[in-house]
């Protein structure tokens, strides 16, 4: 009997060092820095770059706002790429303009939803962190414009200003740096997500059982 009850405590001791492992896990910061690290500057870089294309384009249009200004930065044969005006008061491509003020309340929870998922993530996973700062870099960034972008008549509208296109074939919607944020995030997210193999399934069959 004295035999068994060791075994039992052998084989219990796994299960225990992994659910310890997965309660240290449970937390924002501690071995984490994949995805506090990148957060800041992307989101910096976002707001800046915003300021800096609406900016040059309103130099260029005499020092007035105009939202049809457009220039051309570089054209190859398959590509235009232009720096254009574009202000979205809805999500990707415009969808939802009319329902601007629930869409900021969405996103606000869409933050939060994310902090909770790397609050969840085992540190040890270390692109998909990666992938979740992507994310929040472009959420923040956009949400931002959401809350303190005050141009006349499109007041919290996000700012847009990278264009690719090449008429009359083709025209892609005008974008900036949170939404690339976004976008590479989210599908690198996808693809672990649906690569990552579902966990076997454990034996309901006790160590004592086996043995008999």
């Amino acid at each position: 009997m004295t035999e068994a009850r060791a075994e039992g405590q052998e084989a219990e001791q796994p299960v225990a060092d992994t659910a310890h492992g997965a309660h240290q896990d449970a937390t924002l910061f501690p071995g984490k820095l994949i995805f506090w690290l990148p957060l800041l500057p992307l989101i910096v870089l976002d707001i800046w770059s915003k300021y800096a294309a609406f900016a040059y384009l309103q130099e260029k249009s005499a020092g007035t706002f105009d939202l049809m200004s457009r220039e051309p930065i570089f054209t190859t044969r398959w590509v235009d790429f232009e720096l254009v005006n574009f202000l979205n008061r809805g999500t990707v491509w415009g969808l939802g303009e009319d329902y601007h003020a629930y869409l900021k309340v969405l996103r606000f929870a869409a933050i939060g939803f994310i902090l909770y998922f790397v609050y969840r993530t085992p540190a040890s996973r270390k692109v998909t962190l990666l992938s979740l700062s992507l994310i929040l870099a472009g959420a923040v960034g956009n949400l931002y414009d959401n809350l303190f972008s005050d141009i006349p008549r499109y007041e919290g509208a996000v700012r847009d200003f990278i264009h690719f296109h090449k008429a009359p074939h083709w025209d892609f919607p005008a974008f900036n740096v949170a939404d690339s944020c976004i976008t590479v995030g989210a599908i690198t997210l996808f693809l672990i997500l649906w690569r990552t193999p579902n966990p076997p399934a454990t034996s309901a069959t006790s160590p004592g059982k086996e043995a008999s």
